[in-house]
């Protein structure tokens, strides 16, 4: 039950980090102490609506506990970005430290439940209906959490990393708008079934086709290659390290 905690919690972190924070509130929460609040109650709630499979005063908690932490975590942040000038390089180490706490205090918090044999289960009715339907829980829940990792939260650490690298001379002229983040979505989505079916070479075909339409411009101009070649090198990455890590 301890995996299935954890990556409970981690879909949960997941959904309301990214999926149920919009562009606005995620910058406004760092300007405005009644949105950090804001932001902060939604992300309880998810946590809350994620855990109801197993729902019981223990994993309540828990969650208070994470949600907590989870606001503090944020509040020293807007403290910070009150007090101090920031640029594009800080700005990626905030995202980045900001999000290696939250995921260490999920893992922490899993580690804890297990170490103090805390009593976890699945309520009755969906214990009854994975004991007649023989669900792998754990191959639903990973498929789930890398699927929406992929997606929103590594399109947004992409462009928080590479945002600093980008040629200021570089415009989308012809471009789709947003199409560049609509590739790289399906790019990482094509990587992960590649690697899910052990057909590792194939992912060579992948990021071929991808730099294909981009070849004139990265032949021409040198500071936009390295810019394209970092965010793709950091998108493959990920994926391959998330689902190392996950299954």
């Amino acid at each position: 039950m301890t995996k299935d905690v954890l990556y409970l919690f981690l879909i949960g972190h997941v959904l309301g980090d990214f999926y149920l924070q919009s562009s606005e509130l995620a910058i406004n929460k760092n300007e405005s102490f009644k949105i950090l609040l804001k932001h902060s109650l939604i992300y309880f709630l998810s946590m809350i609506c994620v855990s109801i499979p197993i729902f019981s005063f223990t994993i309540l908690k828990w969650v208070c506990i994470i949600s907590v932490v989870h606001f503090i975590v944020d509040l020293f942040k807007y403290l910070f970005k009150k007090k101090f000038a920031t640029n594009d390089k800080i700005e990626a180490l905030l995202y980045c430290s900001d999000e290696i706490i939250h995921i260490l205090l999920i893992i922490c918090t899993a580690i804890a439940i297990y170490i103090l044999s805390e009593p976890v289960r699945y309520i009755s009715c969906i214990q009854y209906l994975l004991s007649k339907l023989q669900i792998n829980v754990i191959n639903i829940l990973s498929w789930i959490l890398i699927l929406l990792i992929i997606i929103q939260p590594f399109s947004i650490t992409i462009k928080k990393v590479v945002y600093r690298y980008k040629p200021s001379t570089n415009e989308e002229n012809g471009g789709l708008p947003n199409a560049g983040a609509l590739i790289g979505m399906l790019e990482r989505s094509i990587i992960l079934l590649m690697l899910s079916a052990g057909q590792y070479a194939a992912i060579g075909f992948v990021l071929t086709a991808k730099s294909i339409a981009r070849y004139n411009k990265i032949a021409e101009e040198p500071k936009f290659s390295e810019y394209y070649l970092l965010g793709t090198l950091l998108s493959t990455t990920l994926v391959i390290v998330a689902y190392l890590l996950i299954f």
